[in-house]
């Protein structure tokens, strides 16, 4: 969806998107999505490849075979943090940039769409496409930010209760067909105007994993701007590849990730009752979630 141009209007300049994407042990999946990437969109396309496992399955052979930019990391910062990195590493001005898990793969044109979509909207920060599951299901990638009810109710019962109240309110799983606002979206996939990421100061990177993508549309609210979901264009998501492979340090990071944004959420000093209570409730759920893991492991 192009903006409308009025009678006499100049043409508006081709506007630049790069996409930045972070590997970790990825080179299973980093082909594909840049396969699928340069298929619909071209050599012409800025790409960065950001490594936080250097060495590891060829990923630098598998950047430059696609001409994307590698950037290595000595150690694994995380995923904001390598995120960032990417952005640094670009040498031109862009007027957006379109972050992507690399178990992402593109099924039509998506950076040109999402960035036209984007640029027409005054109010909008970032927007994000239809996420698409393995077996063609939508993903719920376009969510509420968590409240204490929602935060909650979500943590205790979405693995045992799949359509319960508080977590169909969290993943605002009401409408995904139509271009709407929501509090944030997915990091498997999401675009970010410049000027707006560089008003945020980026990605948070003291988040390890999990919550980075919650907080940036979070913090994207709080500057004024709006975050887009644009069901128009899908691409698909395999799922988290790489964190199945380290269940016990994801959920310890997922455990300290949701502590420090419910800690940014009520952080006013009248919100403390309430603040100690979702810390000691998330500890605890860490900790039962620890040991299921370790008798699963266990019993393997």
């Amino acid at each position: 969806m192009k903006p409308m141009l009025a009678p006499g209007q100049d043409p508006l300049p081709p506007l630049r998107s790069a996409v930045i994407t972070v590997s970790y042990g990825s080179g299973e999946v980093l082909r594909d999505f840049l396969k699928t990437l340069r298929a619909h969109h071209g050599a012409e396309q800025t790409v960065v490849v950001v490594d936080n496992k250097p060495d590891d399955q060829n990923v630098r052979e598998i950047a430059s075979d696609f001409e994307a930019i590698y950037v290595p990391l000595e150690s694994n910062p995380g995923y904001g943090a390598g995120m960032n990195a990417g952005v640094r590493a670009l040498k031109e001005s862009f007027d957006s940039y379109f972050f992507c898990n690399p178990d992402v793969s593109f099924l039509e044109p998506a950076v040109g769409p999402l960035a036209h979509t984007l640029a027409s909207s005054h109010s909008a920060g970032s927007i994000g496409p239809r996420l698409l599951n393995d077996d063609g299901s939508v993903y719920p990638s376009a969510r509420n930010i968590p409240s204490l009810s929602t935060g909650v109710g979500h943590a205790l019962f979405s693995k045992i209760w799949a359509g319960n109240p508080w977590t169909r309110r969290y993943q605002d799983a009401y409408n995904y067909s139509t271009l709407r606002t929501t509090g944030s979206l997915s990091g498997a996939a999401v675009m970010v105007k410049r000027g707006v990421f560089e008003r945020i100061g980026g990605w948070d990177e003291a988040y390890f994993m999990h919550f980075e993508d919650i907080d940036l549309g979070y913090r994207i609210g709080l500057a004024g701007f709006t975050n887009l979901f644009d069901p128009t264009i899908s691409v698909h998501h395999s799922g988290a590849h790489s964190t199945k492979k380290h269940a016990v340090v994801v959920e310890r990071a997922m455990t300290s990730s949701a502590i420090r944004f419910m800690s940014k959420r009520y952080s006013g000093f009248w919100q403390a009752p309430v603040r100690y209570a979702i810390v000691a409730g998330l500890r605890i759920r860490g900790i039962l979630k620890l040991k299921s893991l370790a008798r699963d492991q266990t019993s393997a």
